[in-house]
């Protein structure tokens, strides 16, 4: 049971690892010849992609960051952009874990699904620090809930970068840091971090 274990988390991390790199081919090819993709329009963008929950067995947010959930893992964000250098985030993400392997606090009997939610503002930094075209540089924070067989809220702080491949298409890569509210009181609904990585449509 423990190499098969094995087996399927090696077979995600070369999974991820594979799409990660393929993604960094299509811009670097993209980006050569880039314009000013990702100047202000007072817009609206959509994304959509796949996450990762990050730091299991754990409620310290900074432990065991090389494992990760990834089963189901949908991620799908709307955006208002309404200045320069800023802008507000509805999100929605979907994941699971299987029943049998060590999670925070306990091993859960059946499988468990993971479901967030979470209200974010953003600030656009790129200009204060590099000068190109194709990138954009944002922090983010905010609040939300979530729920892993239990419901819980977490203020979040993330972190992420869009490399912009055309002027309405970028791929973005997030890192949220979910800080639980009354952590020791749940089993599973603790800290953790979520990874993302999504493709961006301006509309």
């Amino acid at each position: 049971m423990y190499l098969r274990s094995k087996r399927v988390f090696l077979n995600k991390v070369f999974f991820m690892k594979k799409l990660v790199i393929c993604l960094f081919i299509s811009l670097i090819g993209y980006t050569v010849h880039a314009q000013r993709f990702h100047n202000f329009k007072n817009d609206w963008k959509a994304s959509v992609g796949f996450n990762a929950l990050g730091n299991l067995g754990t409620r310290n947010p900074v432990e065991k960051l090389d494992q990760y959930a990834f089963k189901f893992p949908i991620a799908v964000a709307i955006e208002r952009q309404w200045e320069d250098r800023f802008a507000a985030e509805l999100d929605i993400s979907l994941n699971g874990f299987d029943a049998g392997k060590f999670l925070d606090n306990g091993v859960p009997n059946e499988d468990l699904t993971y479901f967030s939610t979470n209200l974010n503002f953003k600030w656009y930094f790129s200009d204060h620090f590099v000068e190109n075209d194709w990138l954009d540089l944002y922090a983010m924070g905010g609040l939300g809930i979530f729920q892993i067989s239990e419901l819980n809220s977490s203020i979040n702080l993330s972190g992420g970068a869009q490399f912009w491949v055309d002027e309405d298409i970028a791929i973005r890569l997030q890192t949220t840091g979910k800080f639980a509210f009354n952590a020791k009181n749940h089993t599973y609904a603790n800290n953790h971090w979520q990874h993302v990585l999504q493709v961006v449509f301006r509309f």
